[in-house]
């Protein structure tokens, strides 16, 4: 994502910002085992593509006490991916015209070269909190929503094919590589303490509701809690170095193939799991 935004402020508390956001996405996807049944086998690249969208919000400050409120709108982009797919189920077609279904329509989308899959990345809003509650000590907060029940990607290759099938596992209009059920939440609260002239620390917990109580098995985690400590050094008041770490105990969940969404089934369950993430920023003020 690049974004390039401007700002105007009409009064000491009061700032109004927005401006455009350019983003690329690319990709690749392999399914292989039983549990893929007819897209055992199945492979897609998405070449690279860019889209346009924008952003904008407000803010209000308190600059006496520290006190910085702000919310931020960002839209969904729209991409028309240029995609390589590659099915194994074309050779058994005939078979499935021999157990009566009508293979026409998706034969003649299998033997086209190059696809285009349409897809649109979510809106999502953020609200980010901070005040000063003792000297040199800041407490702050973050809360983001993401439209993830939105997100679908169903390549054209891919789409004819869970078409013909679909009615076989109760999806009559055929189904998606990946959807969510839910929109995703996610809160970040915390204190940042300025240790020196030069250092500063911060300690916070987070939160994240995930995107629905069945999970697709590209992502198998429902949401997550964690805990993180970060330390910032500014050699100069004009450049700094920021670092942390961050321990995630990731959400139980229960995973479907495509074919299940919508349904209590699923065929793998995931329990236990942790993750340990390092950031590492450089900056440069002016």
């Amino acid at each position: 994502n690049l974004s390039m935004i401007f700002g105007f402020q009409p009064t000491e508390n009061f700032n109004l910002y927005g401006g455009g956001v350019y983003q690329t996405v690319k990709g690749t996807l392999n399914l292989r085992g039983a549990a893929a049944s007819v897209f055992n086998g199945y492979d897609a690249s998405f070449d690279e593509t860019g889209g346009v969208g924008w952003l904008a919000g407000a803010a209000f400050q308190i600059p006496e006490i520290a006190l910085k409120i702000s919310a931020t709108y960002r839209s969904e982009i729209d991409h028309d991916v240029t995609t390589n797919e590659t099915l194994t189920t074309q050779a058994a077609l005939p078979l499935l015209a021999n157990a009566g279904l009508d293979v026409s329509g998706a034969a003649q989308v299998l033997a086209q070269g190059n696809t285009k899959t349409s897809l649109k990345t979510p809106q999502s809003v953020n609200l980010d909190m901070q005040t000063g509650i003792m000297a040199d000590t800041l407490a702050f907060a973050n809360v983001r929503w993401v439209n993830w029940k939105d997100f679908k990607i169903r390549p054209e290759k891919f789409g004819a094919v869970s078409e013909l099938v679909g009615p076989l596992v109760g999806q009559p209009n055929g189904f998606n590589i990946i959807e969510y059920s839910d929109d995703q939440i996610s809160a970040t609260v915390g204190v940042g303490r300025k240790l020196s002239e030069k250092w500063s620390g911060t300690f916070a917990i987070g939160w994240d509701s995930g995107a629905g109580e069945r999970v697709s098995s590209l992502g198998p985690t429902e949401g997550y809690w964690n805990v993180g400590l970060g330390a910032q050094f500014s050699p100069t008041p004009a450049t700094f170095i920021a670092g942390g770490v961050k321990y995630f105990m990731l959400g139980d969940a229960k995973a479907q193939i495509s074919s299940q969404f919508g349904t209590e089934n699923y065929l793998a369950d995931f329990e236990d799991n942790d993750a340990l993430a390092i950031g590492l920023k450089m900056g440069y003020k002016f």
